[in-house]
């Protein structure tokens, strides 16, 4: 039985609220006078870092403020016509007002769409459209009615339960941590950092008794000038990492991401041929479990009438939780034949769809790459920076046996190689997809039942009842017709099982 007299209720976890939401970024920057003038904009890069998200309590609901700062790398050509970069950054909060009063929130932010122009040589206006999903979830205590709830009321009561899995979700908690190494240099090559960038991917991780073990790496590629000409250094990082997430057991099932808060780099001082580099990163997640809970779906008295009425609940499970890398190959038509090299390529990643078909989830994602080029010199004229915009869109199809689906995604790339090969720019990459799949189910269970103690049900016990079982019959609901019970039925028919299948016909 699921809730006789003097348990405990189940509580099970519920999704109260899965929206998105959209801030708007609108800010000037002044650079400082000793940084050269922008005479053209060729790409901005903009990353999110959250740095906290606070509940308050309302009467009619829960508030949540959340906020965070935008940094941005804003790559240009100055008035002498080199290449140069410049690195900013915003702060952002925003609150949005959900209903109910949810135990966990998680809020996923991301840039959608940024747009920077050059207002004066050294001030520049960037708009920023941040989208942000929440996710929240929330306790719900699942407590029958069965009135009265007298101890000879209880001997007559039969009951039918339901086992369901219901997810338990828990954060994993945020660690920083740094990483420092070195970019080699060719000896005797005097080189000048120009721009640096970093990206994080996760691609494994475990639960433990108390903690998460993370793996992955982090890839630091720095844009340096060397002589009259680009050069790109990169150097791969490997991540291994023990994160505290209290209550997390082997069984468990994780899903991490990271992303790069802080990057430095600097010439080495002993005059030697490296740069060196200090990168902090951000790794955080959530663990989930399964666990098994006892519903009540029916109940009647053997001795009463009992007036029954039902619900339906919504049941949330974990699917799956696990990394999937997809390789990237794709080739487009060159859109400016005049680039004669390319300096550096700059990539970005975004989540775009996710449809839920039968039988499988689509996630479809978007890889931008920038190309920053210089275009040959003619008539005697030195070639110019310019850059070149590409989407490579990719897809992971994740077979599931639910159409009501909620993920927890993130993407993350690896390991980028661009050339161009005649008319066509081609480009390769590792996609990591970090995916935890939660299905909804909706069950019926018991709301509440009413033992009518003044229609006693009158049973004749010189009477013998003989019962012929169709295929569909259920020897519950057989018991419950005759105001008996299953194991009753079981043992006056010598029934080793409670299937009817191949039962001719028993007796009641």
């Amino acid at each position: 039985s699921t809730t006789p007299k003097g348990a405990k209720a189940p509580i099970l976890t519920v999704v109260s609220s899965d929206m998105q939401h959209i801030t708007e970024i609108n800010e000037e920057f002044s650079l400082p006078d000793y940084v050269p003038e922008v005479r053209r904009i060729l790409y901005t890069k903009a990353a999110v870092l959250p740095e906290g998200k606070f509940l308050s309590d309302k009467d009619s609901g829960t508030e949540i403020s959340f906020d965070g700062v935008v940094t941005y790398n804003v790559i240009y050509a100055d008035d002498e016509g080199m290449l140069r970069s410049a690195s900013l950054s915003s702060n952002y909060e925003d609150y949005v007002f959900l209903t109910g009063h949810p135990t966990s929130v998680f809020i996923d932010t991301y840039p959608d769409n940024i747009a920077c122009r050059a207002t004066a040589p050294r001030k520049l206006t960037i708009k920023t459209r941040l989208k942000s999903r929440l996710l929240a979830f929330s306790d719900e205590v699942f407590s029958e009615n069965i009135t009265p709830r007298s101890l000879e009321d209880e001997m007559y009561l039969e009951r039918k339960s339901k086992m369901v899995d219901s997810v338990s979700l828990n954060s994993v908690s945020m660690q920083n941590i740094k990483l420092s190494d070195k970019l080699d240099i060719p000896d005797g090559t005097d080189v000048v950092p120009i721009m640096c960038d970093a990206s994080v991917a996760i691609t494994d991780c475990r639960a433990k008794s108390g903690g998460v073990s993370v793996r992955g790496n982090a890839l630091v590629k720095c844009l340096c000038r060397e002589n009259d000409r680009d050069t790109v250094l990169t150097k791969t990082v490997p991540i291994y990492e023990e994160l505290s997430a209290d209550g997390a057991e082997p069984s468990d099932t994780v899903r991490c991401t990271g992303r790069c808060v802080s990057l430095s780099v600097s010439n080495d001082n002993s005059g030697g041929s490296s740069l060196y580099f200090d990168l902090t990163c951000e790794i955080e997640g959530e663990y989930y479990r399964n666990e098994e809970i006892s519903l009540t779906e029916d109940c009647y008295s053997t001795k009463w009438e009992t007036s029954v009425d039902y619900r339906d609940a919504d049941i949330y499970s974990l699917v799956s939780s696990a990394s999937y890398t997809y390789a990237l190959n794709d080739k487009f038509k060159r859109k400016d034949p005049d680039i004669e090299k390319i300096s550096d390529i700059i990539c970005n990643i975004s989540q775009e769809r996710v449809d839920i078909q039968k039988g499988k989830i689509s996630l479809s994602g978007n890889l931008s790459i920038a190309v920053i080029g210089k275009t040959r010199e003619r008539d005697g004229k030195t070639g110019e920076y310019t850059s070149e915009l590409y989407e490579a869109p990719f897809r992971f199809d994740i077979p599931v046996d639910s159409e009501y689906i909620i993920p927890r995604v993130s993407f993350s790339y690896s390991s980028p190689v661009a050339r161009y090969d005649n008319d066509k720019f081609c480009i390769s990459a590792d996609i990591i997809c970090a995916c935890a799949l939660i299905k909804k189910d909706t069950v019926k269970i018991l709301s509440n039942a009413t033992i009518k103690k003044d229609e006693e049900y009158k049973k004749n016990s010189s009477c013998v009842r003989v019962f012929f079982p169709k295929d569909c019959d259920i020897l519950w609901e057989v018991a419950k017709r005759f105001h008996t019970t299953e194991r009753k039925i079981m043992e006056d028919n010598s029934l080793t099982s409670k299937a009817l299948d191949g039962v001719k016909s028993i007796i009641i």
